[in-house]
């Protein structure tokens, strides 16, 4: 990724109440004042000067989910926290630890929201210009409170998510804020706010190399994976429909040639050139060492599925014999941004859900344009349903093959437990001892590290 110089303004990683800015400009540092400042703010694409940038999102949901297995080979290799978070533990981190996946994308809000508070006083640039950079803080800004709302909160239920604690919802710069978390509700509507503000302010594709820059294909099809979450599905199939006539690349994996770094596999293009990307945010830094579950490795047909050649990497390569790993994080990380098959599946299951043969029909239609960049030439990759109930599950099938590690099997179990009572529960053995949560467990929603709560007492821990 590019390099920034970045634009430090004495961002505080934790949510503690911190004194306000000097009036003089510290040394060594830089105040912004002129339009590029700003586009170099947000142009921050790795760990630079105590800030996490822009690009790097979480982790801790794979931990959580059901699309991994442990092994003595990669438990050796899990961190204190992760094999806190894998053995569903009441606390992930110490009383002294902080959390990076809650640091890192109060990070990128506060950044966020320097852009949107000060970029229109910027001493040079157009209003067009000023009004696009903040456009694209707010795109930011909704992308990391839909990550936090759904890590650590319950799945949005629309007869509990006014009472439902979110997150704290942090829109200025001023570190007197109140730290009381809003409501689930609250939370979405924020999204959605600034969602809507930045649509038609921004260029309308991404182009490849800077495709973390939002665009309004990004925004709609942000706008569509928020209104599938919260179960509204017309307007998330409008969305989908709408950024999709925007961008819709898909790649044919037939086209793709042997992996640089593992010949044994197909090269799927990492997220700075992937012409499928169309908002780049990417799996937080950290453990790249996950086992495939047995349950999802058998999903795919290993015979004509072009995506068992890109995803699962038999563990002979490393001299072991558990199973298969996910090859995802080889050379690359896998996206949790928006990318044109999830707009595909997104649209898939709004009209699965609405049923009727009709609709069914559409849904099948747009599983099979992605089967048929996915299977080989020649191999058969169409589905059909029949009825509702058949067309939704190939949908949820064809979801977890597609976007496994992604950043949306853990919300995906919440969400499908809630809505279509689905009683997806998580177990897993390590060091010979079985972990086990059922579908009604408080232990998918992450806990608030201890530290916050004890600097700042107004921030309320989840029910464990």
């Amino acid at each position: 990724m590019c390099k920034y110089k970045y634009l430090v303004i004495l961002i505080c990683l934790s949510l503690t109440a911190c004194e306000n800015y000097l009036d003089v400009v510290p040394k060594g540092k830089v105040i912004p004042t002129a339009l590029n400042d700003y586009r170099l703010m947000l142009d921050q694409t790795e760990y630079n000067g105590g800030s996490s940038g822009l690009i790097d999102c979480y982790l801790s949901d794979i931990f959580l989910g059901n699309d991994i297995t442990v092994t003595p080979f990669s438990e050796a290799m899990y961190r204190e926290a992760e094999l806190n978070m894998l053995m569903f533990k009441e606390h992930v981190y110490l009383e002294d630890q902080t959390d990076g996946d809650w640091s890192g994308l109060y990070n990128q809000i506060y950044i966020a929201n320097v852009v949107i508070e000060q970029v229109m006083d910027a001493a040079d640039g157009t209003l067009e210009e000023r009004e696009s950079l903040r456009a694209e803080a707010y795109v930011h800004r909704a992308f990391a409170y839909w990550a936090l709302v759904n890590l650590y909160a319950k799945h949005y239920n629309a007869a509990t998510a006014d009472e439902d604690l979110g997150v704290p919802l942090r829109l200025g710069i001023d570190f007197e804020e109140s730290l009381k978390r809003a409501s689930v509700q609250g939370v979405y509507n924020q999204i959605l706010a600034d969602l809507n503000n930045a649509v038609d302010k921004l260029p309308e594709t991404p182009e490849l190399n800077i495709n973390y820059r939002p665009t309004n294909a990004a925004a709609l099809g942000l706008l569509a994976r928020v209104h599938l979450y919260m179960n509204n599905v017309d307007e998330a199939a409008n969305f989908a429909t709408q950024a999709l006539a925007l961008h819709n690349e898909l790649i044919d994996f037939n086209t793709l040639g042997t992996s640089p770094i593992i010949p044994i596999l197909l090269h799927y293009p990492v997220t700075l050139e992937n012409k499928e990307v169309v908002f780049n945010k990417v799996v937080g830094s950290g453990n790249s060492m996950f086992y495939i579950h047995p349950d999802l490795v058998n999903l795919y047909d290993a015979a004509n599925d072009l995506r068992y050649q890109t995803n699962c990497l038999p563990d002979w390569v490393f001299g072991a014999n558990y199973g298969f790993v996910i090859a995802k994080f080889f050379g690359g990380q896998p996206t949790v941004g928006i990318n044109t098959p999830e707009l595909h599946l997104i649209l898939a299951e709004c009209y699965a859900r609405k049923g009727g043969s009709a609709n069914i029909g559409l849904a099948m239609g747009h599983l099979n344009t992605l089967r048929k960049k996915r299977y080989a030439t020649g191999a058969d990759y169409e589905l059909n349903a029949t009825d509702d109930q058949t067309a939704l599950r190939l949908v949820k099938e064809e979801r977890r093959r597609e976007l496994c590690f992604n950043g949306q099997r853990l919300f995906d179990i919440k969400r499908f437990n809630l809505l279509d009572g689905d009683n997806i529960g998580v177990s897993r053995t390590i060091s010979g001892e079985e972990y086990t949560i059922e579908a009604s467990s408080p232990y998918f929603i992450m806990p608030i590290a201890r530290l916050y709560i004890d600097l700042n007492n107004e921030i309320e821990q989840n029910e464990r």
